[in-house]
């Protein structure tokens, strides 16, 4: 009995960190396309469209390294992203920007000619 519960245990230990280890990690490369005001933008798969954007907002971005940003584009936040920033705006925090861009986890995307 006690050998069959080691060897379950290890079996799902193994099971549990080969599913972990096959999991897709974030692709900025990897588009799809979103639709916002009937307008289509490039945006990477596993992101979400920013909530608010204004030109105040895409100054702000091209401060932190993004400098492709400009009037007119939307700006998207990795799924994983968003809850982070949400996380360090709450203890007042905007660093997380500047670490996020230089990670490829935020950034801006224009948009694309109706396909």
């Amino acid at each position: 009995m006690k050998r069959t519960m080691i060897i379950s245990t290890m079996a799902a230990a193994l099971l549990m960190s080969g599913c972990a280890m096959n999991q897709a990690e974030f692709d900025p490369k990897d588009l799809q396309t979103v639709t916002v005001k009937g307008k289509n933008y490039e945006i990477p798969k596993g992101a979400m469209v920013s909530p608010y954007v204004d030109d105040k907002v895409i100054e702000f971005y091209r401060k932190i390294g993004l400098k492709d940003c400009k009037k007119g584009d939307i700006t998207w936040e990795e799924l994983k992203a968003h809850k982070a920033i949400t996380t360090a705006i709450d203890k007042g925090d905007k660093s997380i920007y500047e670490k996020l861009a230089k990670e490829g986890r935020i950034g801006c995307a224009s948009p694309v000619a109706n396909k």
